[in-house]
């Protein structure tokens, strides 16, 4: 049996990017959800004449305008769910938006720092049960390789409405938010730093409804939603 767990373990981590902010999402420029750089493996190479100013600007505007849609997406998605969403808080206090995004702001820096320092016990609180049981199998394959993910300065840039399933039973109600954050993302293994990234991204947070509070069930990168 224990060899079949760690047989699970090992095949989880190799579905997980190394560079991996609270369970297992990568970052790429411009908010996407792709590749981390390692540390061992950068080259920079310039060629022609170029200003590498006017290079930088550049790239600025284009992730700039990448933002700009992909939030503009989000709005779009939620406008469509708005009725519903005003309905659902005439029968049910539960669907107040605004204490719905103060709440997720707030798990949103809980559940990152707590995936940071390996602390399960905090997770537990966060967490639905299924979602708890694949992270804490990911850590202790963080900790079994010596390893593990410090996250600092971060932050959460944008958080949006977009999905929501408001059932007769309380307990099966659900949400979905656009997560839009950013953060210094270092992967540490034995002391070193074996992959870093420290772009923005995008991600999709299902939370599910315990009680008159919520936990996180799902994370999605937008390539899954966007598609």
């Amino acid at each position: 049996m224990k060899r079949l767990l760690l047989v699970f373990i090992v095949f989880m981590i190799l579905l997980t990017p190394v560079s991996a902010r609270a369970g297992g999402g990568s970052s790429s420029g411009g908010g996407g959800g792709g590749s981390s750089h390692t540390s061992s493996h950068r080259s920079r190479r310039s060629s022609g004449n170029g200003s590498p100013i006017a290079g930088v600007i550049g790239i600025g505007a284009s992730m700039g305008m990448i933002v700009y849609w992909k939030r503009k997406k989000a709005r779009h998605m939620h406008q469509e769910i708005k009725d519903d969403l005003s309905f659902a808080y005439q029968q049910d206090d539960f669907w107040n938006e605004k204490v719905l995004k103060k709440k997720v702001k707030e798990k949103y820096l809980i559940i990152q720092e707590a995936w940071s320092k390996q602390d399960l016990e905090t997770l537990k609180k966060h967490l639905s049960e299924s979602l708890y049981e694949r992270w804490k199998l990911k850590i202790e394959w963080q900790q079994y390789q010596q390893q593990y993910n410090q996250l600092d300065h971060i932050q959460l840039l944008k958080v949006i409405l977009v999905d929501l399933h408001d059932a007769i039973d309380n307990q099966q109600d659900f949400f979905w938010v656009y997560i839009e954050g950013k953060m210094n993302d270092l992967m540490i293994e034995k002391q070193e730093v074996i992959a870093s990234n420290h772009d923005s991204f995008v991600e999709y947070w299902k939370f599910v409804r315990h009680g008159n509070d919520f936990l996180l069930d799902e994370i999605k990168q937008q390539d899954e939603v966007e598609s």
